[in-house]
C-alpha cells in the first residue's frame, strides 16, 4: 500500500485519489484498510462479535465506502444481497444510511436481525435472570433434531441446551426473543467437542498431535473442561456480554432502519413473508461480499446451530444448502459441462470439464447463478448509484479461478462503469482454509466499485 494512501483526510478525498489513479493505469491499487482505520483492528466495535461466523467481511471496508458521500448520502438505503450476518446492515445504520439485506442461511439472517436492533438493556437483565432461574427449575425436556447429537456434546451439556432452549421457546416472540435466541446459538458450539479454529464442525482429537505436544495436552485439556462445564454460566456470560454490545448501539438513530427482506439474492422481494419484488432503481447503493466459489460451507458450519434452534425443522440442511450459490453437493446426474456467456471463464471451464468435472460444475454454476443475482441488484439500482463488490480469486485444480475478472467482465455488459479495483491483502484466517485438494486457499480480496 503506498503509505501516501493515509495522508488524506476525508475518504472523499481517497475517493477522487482512486478513480483519478485508476483512470491513468486501469491497474488494481494496493490498499490495506487496516492501515487506514487502525483503531478498528483490536475493538469489539459495536455488535459486530455477537455472534462467531465464517469469512467475515472486514468492518473497515463498508466504513470506508459508507462514511462517504461520494457514494450515497444520510437518509438513503443501502442493500446488502448477501448480507451473511449483518456486517453492512450495521455500518450502513451507524453512518446514518437505511439498509436492507438478504441471505440464504437462515441462522445468519436471525444474527443479523438482532445484531442491529435497538433493545433496553434493563428489560434483556431481567430477562436473562429470569430464563437462567426458569431453565434450572425444569425437570423435562425434549432435544430438538440435531444431527450426531451424542457426537457433538457430553449427556450433562445436551441436558442443559435443551433446559435453555425451552426457557428460550416459551418467550413471547419478538426481537427480545431473538436477542436470546442469538446468544444461545453463540453457545452451542462453544460447548461442543467441535474445534473452535476450524467453521466446519470437526471433532477435537488429541491423537492427531504427538503424544505430551503441547498440542496435545492443551486439546485433552480442553475435552475435560468440557466435560464439567456449567452451561447455565456459560450461557449468562455470552448473554451478559452480548447485552453490553446491544447497548452500544442504543445511540443509533430511529430514523434510521435495518431489515433483511429475503433468502435469496437473485429474488430480493420487500419482505421474507411476501413475494413481490423491490422495486427497479428503488435502491441508492449497494455493498456486498457475496459467496466464493466452493469456498465455505455455510450450511454446515452452522449444522449444530440451525439444529438446536429448530432451524432445519421445515427444511433440512441438504435443502437449506442448495439455496447457497456456491455451494459444492452435486450428484453425479448433475454433472455437465457448462458455459456462461463470458469468454475468459468459458474457456477455463472447458479446461477444468476436462480434469475434474465436479469442480468445474462447480465453479461455472456458481458463475450461472452469480449473474442472476447481479441482474437483480442492478436491476434495482437506481441510475447513478454505485455497485461496490469485495471479493476473492481462488484456485480451482491448480488453476486460478479469476472470479473478480469474470463478475468484472459481466458487470461492464450490463453497462455500468468501472470506477477503480482495489486490493486488500487478508490478514484474518477466516477464508484461508483450504476446501479440498483440487482447491487453494484465498489470500487476498478485491474490491470492484461500479456506477450505474
Amino acid at each position: 500500500m503506498d503509505k501516501g494512501l493515509l495522508e488524506y483526510k476525508s475518504n472523499e478525498k481517497l475517493t477522487e485519489f482512486l478513480i483519478k489513479e485508476y483512470s491513468k493505469t486501469n491497474q488494481p491499487i494496493a490498499i490495506s484498510f487496516r492501515d487506514l482505520y487502525p483503531s478498528m483492528n483490536k475493538s469489539d466495535r459495536y455488535t459486530h462479535l455477537i455472534h462467531a461466523y465464517p469469512a467475515k467481511l472486514l468492518p473497515h471496508i463498508p466504513y470506508f465506502f459508507l462514511n462517504n458521500t461520494y457514494f450515497s448520502k444520510e437518509g438513503e438505503t443501502v442493500l446488502d444481497p448477501f448480507c451473511g450476518t449483518g456486517t453492512v446492515l450495521l455500518e450502513a445504520n451507524l453512518s446514518g444510511r437505511n439498509a436492507l439485506g438478504a441471505d440464504a442461511n437462515p441462522l445468519a439472517r436471525k444474527i443479523a436481525s438482532v445484531k442491529t436492533q435497538k433493545l433496553d438493556k434493563q428489560k434483556l437483565d431481567k430477562m436473562l435472570l429470569s430464563i437462567i432461574h426458569r431453565a434450572k427449575l425444569f425437570r423435562k425436556v425434549e432435544f430438538p433434531d440435531v444431527r450426531n447429537r451424542e457426537f457433538w456434546f457430553p449427556e450433562q451439556t445436551q441436558i442443559q441446551l435443551a433446559k435453555i432452549r425451552r426457557a428460550i421457546v416459551e418467550l413471547p416472540n419478538g426481537k427480545y426473543k431473538s436477542f436470546f435466541e442469538v446468544c444461545f446459538s453463540n453457545c452451542v458450539k462453544k460447548v461442543s467437542y467441535a474445534d473452535p479454529r476450524i467453521a466446519v464442525p470437526v471433532k477435537l482429537n488429541p491423537d492427531r498431535f504427538e503424544k505430551n505436544s503441547e498440542q496435545y495436552k492443551k486439546v485433552k485439556k480442553r475435552l475435560l473442561e468440557l466435560n464439567s462445564l456449567d452451561i447455565f454460566e456459560k450461557y449468562k456470560s455470552i448473554c451478559s456480554e452480548n447485552i453490553t454490545r446491544v447497548n452500544n448501539i442504543s445511540h443509533l438513530s430511529d430514523e434510521v432502519t435495518s431489515k433483511v427482506i429475503s433468502e435469496n439474492a437473485k429474488i430480493l422481494t420487500t419482505s421474507l413473508s411476501k413475494t413481490s419484488r423491490l422495486g427497479d432503481g428503488s435502491i441508492d447503493m449497494i455493498l456486498t461480499s457475496p459467496p466464493y466459489a466452493g469456498a465455505q460451507k455455510y450450511i454446515r458450519s452452522s449444522s449444530l446451530n440451525l439444529g438446536w434452534l429448530g432451524l432445519t425443522i421445515d427444511e433440512d440442511l441438504k435443502t437449506l444448502d442448495q439455496k447457497s450459490i456456491g455451494r459444492e453437493n452435486y450428484l453425479s446426474s448433475e454433472l455437465k459441462e457448462v458455459k456462461v456467456g463470458i469468454k475468459s471463464a468459458d474457456e477455463l471451464l472447458e479446461i477444468l470439464f476436462k480434469k475434474n468435472k465436479l469442480r468445474a460444475y462447480i465453479v461455472g454454476n456458481y458463475l450461472l447463478e452469480m449473474k442472476t443475482a447481479l441482474d437483480e441488484s442492478i436491476r434495482v439500482l437506481k441510475n447513478g448509484g454505485y455497485l461496490v463488490i469485495v471479493v476473492g480469486n481462488n484456485k480451482v485444480c491448480d488453476i486460478e479461478f479469476n472470479t473478480q475478472e469474470y463478475l468484472t467482465e459481466y458487470i461492464l455488459s450490463k453497462e455500468l462503469d468501472l470506477q477503480f479495483k482495489l486490493i486488500d491483502d487478508i490478514k484474518s484466517y477466516g477464508l484461508m482454509t483450504k476446501r479440498n485438494k483440487t482447491a487453494d486457499i484465498i489470500s487476498r480480496e478485491w474490491i470492484l466499485v461500479l456506477k450505474k
